[in-house]
């Protein structure tokens, strides 16, 4: 419901429907140790590959990460490369703030690891959109742009991904952060020609985080 007095915030979350999936959803990082239904991976799977993409090239691949080998490799590289970063950090003399930082977001990446479901999530290299045609013609410079269109679809995908899990009463996070930290993750987990740009972690939750705040929508919309 809105508040009348500001249109922009609301007043408490929708009871039900795809308003409630949206702003009931929280990134989950405990799950119990109960495997996540492999019915309900498949129809996970299945929606965040509806997702459109620049001429239906459809270049989003999710690789589940299922093996101690390839999770442990991940997990010591994300060791090593805090430790460097440390090592950068504290070689430049930056900031106590800035190490912290870098400590805490190690902390928040380790439950990847133990997660029910990993998957790195990302896109083949070659597949070609509207501007990376033009950008190979030489009739636009080659800029960001056919790069911004694959992150839009890999950002449409993870959105029916998480709203799926949501809805089947599943949990996920998005993580970033370990490729900081891990910055050759592909070859780390064996994989040719794919780039990740996240990974994923699934399960069952075992926590209820509490909702986060945010601004109201005549802060992050505007009229020209």
């Amino acid at each position: 419901m809105a508040d009348e007095r500001n249109p922009g915030r609301l007043t408490h979350t929708p009871a039900d429907g795809l308003d409630a999936l949206i702003c009931q959803r929280r990134s989950i990082r405990k799950y119990k140790s109960d495997p996540l239904p492999e019915a309900w991976m498949t129809a996970i799977l299945r929606c965040a590959h509806q997702a459109p993409s620049p001429s239906n090239c459809q270049p989003v691949r999710y690789i589940r990460i299922d093996s101690t080998h390839h999770r442990g490799a991940l997990q010591r590289a994300l060791i090593e490369g805090h430790g460097r970063l440390i090592a950068e950090h504290n070689a430049r003399g930056a900031s106590a703030r800035l190490r912290n930082w870098i400590n805490a977001y190690r902390r928040f990446s380790e439950f990847m690891f133990t997660a029910p479901v990993l998957l790195a999530v990302g896109v083949e290299p070659g597949i070609e959109s509207f501007a990376s045609k033009l950008a190979a013609a030489g009739l636009i410079p080659d800029n960001r742009q056919p790069q911004c269109d694959l992150d839009m679809t890999v950002g449409l995908a993870l959105k029916g991904l998480i709203l799926k899990a949501q809805s089947l009463g599943a949990g996920c996070c998005i993580l970033t952060a370990p490729l900081v930290f891990i910055p050759d993750a592909v070859s780390r987990l064996d994989l040719d020609k794919f780039e990740i740009k996240c990974f994923v972690t699934l399960g069952i939750p075992d926590e209820t985080p509490k909702p986060t705040e945010r601004k109201p929508l005549d802060a992050v919309v505007q009229v020209i």
